[in-house]
């Protein structure tokens, strides 16, 4: 990935990730975070089982290991030293996510960043210190740098990053993974030249996977529990899936020249969307209200506690998400028109397209392995990393409600919304509970 910018470009960027890492310090300081029980705090106690000689399954290799290397040469507590390890993670993660947003061009990164900032799916990841802090970002720059690389406009990032989140979150990887695989497909769909570079890509994606497979590797421990307490259900099904896997390969392989996506198909789907917005938008709307639906149907009841059982104070705290939603909803068409109009550059509309579409399937299958598995919020999870690439579709819609172009002063009415997000991702005493 280039990351050689405007001096202009870096000096707007490191004041922005200045200005997010003081929020994280502000949160910690004086709203006591993590005050509640999170991953944050599961972390340490892992770390310290780990420092007793207990054998633990670890998702994160790399993140363990840079914190109880840097416990060793301090000597400070692993509380006080996985906050710094935080909040020093929020500066360079903002900062890549400011870079990422330069590269693409789609809208300016900082009113993009901002319309990030109304979800607390953004800020969950963001502030607390864990593998997938670091993990969420690996996976946004490489897959911008696996789409460069791809199309030979550099992108040789996307090789250390697959190294990288190879160690460092086991989950982020897999998403990575998916990603870059759907991303070498997205040409062949599209009936576009193909080039060793779409060889290379997956070679290595296969290689990255190493790691697995080692005999005293990072992930040997993890992948037992995985199997033995996460995935025990889902095994059950496994002969239907393989089979259907199977099947759907060699549906692929007798349909391949019937496969390929017409450019015609493009225009008129985008002159459809254009054309009927309404039907548009209350679709999409129902999509997304009924996979939240399914999803919080699986969740268990303890992650309804932090309301107190009121319907009320989930929706007042979910108010940044809704808003969010509906921005990208709107967004949409003024990036359908971008695109048609040639406003956009036409690789990085198809790379912002062919991912969300790819995190799309993903959710779906990991919304469907949710009814099957002991952990259920899989779906909420895979939303962390796709907020950042549909959130330059929703800055789309805030940047073309016709009354804030008119009076700027309004974009104020943000703030509260900022708050709300921090709000349900801090948890401050008073306003949520545990």
């Amino acid at each position: 990935m280039k990351l050689l910018f405007p001096r202009s470009v870096w000096i707007k960027a490191f004041w922005t990730a200045l200005i997010f890492t003081i929020c994280a310090i502000v949160v910690r300081l004086f709203w006591e975070y993590p005050r509640c029980q999170n991953d944050e705090l599961n972390w340490v106690a892992i770390a310290r089982n780990i420092d007793a000689g207990h054998d633990w399954p670890v998702s994160g290799p790399f993140f363990m290991y840079v914190l109880r290397e840097l416990k060793s040469l301090t000597a400070m507590g692993y509380v006080h030293l996985i906050s710094g390890l935080g909040v020093f993670s929020v500066f360079v993660g903002t900062l890549l996510i400011i870079l990422g947003y330069s590269r693409l061009r789609i809208t300016r990164p900082g009113i993009t960043l901002a319309t990030l900032a109304l979800s607390s799916y953004f800020w969950v990841p963001l502030l607390e210190a864990r593998p997938q802090q670091w993990g969420q970002i690996l996976v946004f720059i490489g897959t911008i740098s696996a789409w460069l690389w791809l199309h030979r406009r550099g992108g040789w990032l996307i090789f250390p990053v697959l190294a990288l989140v190879s160690i460092s979150h086991i989950l982020s990887h897999a998403i990575l993974v998916f990603i870059c695989t759907a991303l070498t497909l997205a040409d062949y769909f599209e009936n576009r030249p193909l080039t060793k570079r779409h060889a290379i890509l997956p070679a290595c994606t296969l290689l990255s996977l190493v790691v697995y497979v080692l005999p005293n590797g990072p992930y040997q421990t993890m992948l037992r529990d995985i199997a033995q307490n996460h995935l025990h259900r889902l095994l059950v099904v496994a002969p239907y899936l393989a089979a259907g896997t199977i099947a759907a390969i060699l549906a692929i392989m007798a349909l391949k020249p019937k496969l390929h996506w017409r450019a015609h198909w493009s225009r008129h789907a985008m002159e459809y969307a254009l054309t009927h917005q309404t039907v548009i938008c209350a679709g999409l709307l129902a999509v997304f209200f009924i996979a939240m639906a399914a999803q919080a149907s699986v969740l268990p009841s303890a992650s309804w506690h932090p309301y107190g059982g009121s319907i009320w104070t989930f929706f007042i705290f979910q108010t940044g998400n809704l808003v969010f939603a509906s921005l990208f909803v709107i967004g949409l068409f003024a990036f359908f028109k971008a695109t048609s109009d040639q406003e956009i550059e036409t690789s990085h509309a198809r790379l912002v397209t062919w991912t969300l579409l790819s995190f799309g399937v993903l959710g779906l299958l990991t919304l469907i392995g949710s009814f099957w598995m002991r952990d259920t919020n899989w779906l909420l999870r895979l939303i962390n990393y796709a907020i950042l690439f549909a959130a330059p579709i929703a800055a789309m819609g805030l940047g073309s409600i016709r009354v804030l172009r008119q009076y700027p002063a309004l974009y104020l009415l943000l703030v509260p919304l900022f708050v709300v997000s921090i709000c349900q991702a801090v948890r401050p005493d008073g306003y949520l509970g545990c």
